[in-house]
Formats: structure tokens, sequence, C-alpha cells
């Protein structure tokens, strides 16, 4: 019998100890916004004023049209919130450009730039276009920030029935100086409108 308080002893700890240090990309997510059949969630990130948001949509079109509409870099002006300039500045192949984008931001905040890889796979079903920023890949523009970190996905999976969920994670970090008021709606705000627009653009 003590053998065994000796055996299981060390492993309760162990167990206490990983409660503790449990990494805060592991927190809950809370939903912000349930409106027009979008969902928007988001969860803090240890050391960054901005949080991590998903957004989930259902739409009514195929997987490939929210691909091709997804990786039509130049389109995002129209529906992308707030995206003011966007196109593409490499393609390395069909499943992996380089693009910039700009988005607008209101005054006194500087407009924030923003170039981002985007690598599309497929599996178990579903395709991902998995994003990562390339901060130095070019020079800034004068009077921009240039947004130093961001990844995230989009995920587009078929549900069967005629329809698709989109799925949108991002976590970024916005480069220099930003209101809280600004940083808590730019994660709700634009993920909703966004994924609002994508929905009624693709749907028509």
């Amino acid at each position: 019998m003590k053998d065994l308080k000796i055996f299981y002893l060390p492993t309760f700890a162990i167990l206490l100890f990983a409660a503790f240090i449990m990494p805060e990309f592991e927190a809950k997510w809370t939903l912000k916004k349930d409106k027009n059949g979008v969902q928007i969630y988001t969860r803090p990130i240890e050391g960054s004023p901005l949080k991590e948001f998903k957004g989930i949509v259902n739409i009514r079109t195929t997987a490939d049209a929210a691909k091709k509409l997804l990786l039509d870099l130049p389109s995002y002006t129209e529906w992308q919130h707030n995206c003011i300039e966007s196109s593409i500045l490499k393609t390395n192949n069909e499943n992996d450009i380089i693009g910039i984008s700009l988005t607008d931001a209101p005054w006194p905040v500087q407009d924030r730039e923003a170039i981002v890889q985007t690598k599309v796979v497929e599996k178990n079903g579903s395709i991902y276009l998995n994003m990562t920023a390339l901060p130095d890949y070019i020079k800034a523009k004068n009077g921009v920030v240039r947004i130093p970190k961001m990844t995230g996905f989009w995920k587009i999976t078929p549900n069967g029935d005629g329809t698709v969920e989109v799925l949108q994670q991002v976590h970024a970090s916005p480069g220099g100086r930003i209101p809280d008021w600004l940083a808590n709606s730019a994660v709700v705000d634009t993920p909703y409108n966004t994924l609002l627009n994508m929905k009624r653009r693709l749907e028509q």
C-alpha cells in the first residue's frame, strides 16, 4: 500500500502543477456577438493588447467558391471590413501566395498595413488557408504602421446540404499604440462585418 501512495503522489503533483502553468492560449472562448447567422468569439492572449478572435458563418455556396474568393486579394476592398487596398505581391504557386493589404483606422490612429503569406492545404474534408505575417518582406509605406505579427487561418467545411461552414481565426499584434476601445472593437466588429459581407457576396 505504501508503494502505491509513493507511485501516485508524483503524478498528482505533476497534474496540479500543470493546472497552474496552463498557457493563456488555452483560455476558453467567449461568445461576443451572435447576429445575422454570424458568431464571433474572443479569448485573451497573454502579453497581447489584442484578443484572439474566432468567427463562424454558414454560407449557401460551394467550398471552391469560398476558397476562390479568399484567394482573390484585389476583391478584399469590396467585402473585407475597412480594407482600402489589397493586392498580390507574389504567387509561389496556386496554393501559396503573398499579399499586402491596408486597413483604414479611425483618426488619430494610423492605418495598418499587413503582408501575409497564405498557404492552402486540405485536411479531413476541410480546406485550410493558413496565414502568417511577413512584416519585413518589403519596406513599409510612410504614414502607416506595419502589422508586426499575425497568425491565423480560414477553414472551409462543406456541410453536405448545399452550404459550407466558414471559420476565421486570427490573432495579431497591432503594432504601435492603439486605444483600448478600438482594440476591443477590432476583434469583434471587423470579423463580424467581414463574414457577413462574405456571406452576402457568395449568396448573391
